[in-house]
């Protein structure tokens, strides 16, 4: 049994012994009680995200322009990244045999480089995750 039940379990003990101080103060120690439950949890929540990110990041690698994530074709926006530490996918715009173009939705940045730059990366970058 829990700490919770245990609570509710001496509060209805006290309800019928008939002590209102007493049991006012019981319920009070019970709200205090999920609270901390409540913390605990949002705590256990943030370290488990914080080890996501952890592992994330360790999984992240830099091929300039771009970061890139093992067993993922698609890169992520330096400029985010590097910012504000957020993944976001750059989406594929264009390959004119001359430049290569990517677009981050998020912070609106275009990365024009040269395409044979381009099939380099990508290829460096497939290569590794085979």
């Amino acid at each position: 049994m829990g700490v919770v039940e245990n609570m509710k379990d001496v509060a209805e003990l006290i309800k019928k012994l008939g002590d209102i101080e007493l049991n006012r103060w019981i319920l009070n120690l019970e709200n205090e009680v999920l609270d901390l439950a409540r913390e605990k949890r949002r705590a256990e929540e943030k370290v488990e995200e914080l080890e996501r990110t952890l592992r994330f990041k360790q999984d992240l690698v830099f091929d300039e322009p771009y970061f890139w994530l093992k067993g993922d074709a698609t890169p992520y926006c330096p400029g985010c990244w590097e910012n504000g530490h957020k993944a976001v996918h750059l989406v594929f715009a264009f390959d004119n045999n001359r430049n290569a173009r990517h677009d981050c939705p998020a912070c609106k940045h275009s990365y024009v480089i040269l395409s044979t730059t381009w099939h380099n990366v990508r290829s460096n970058h497939q290569r590794l995750n085979t």
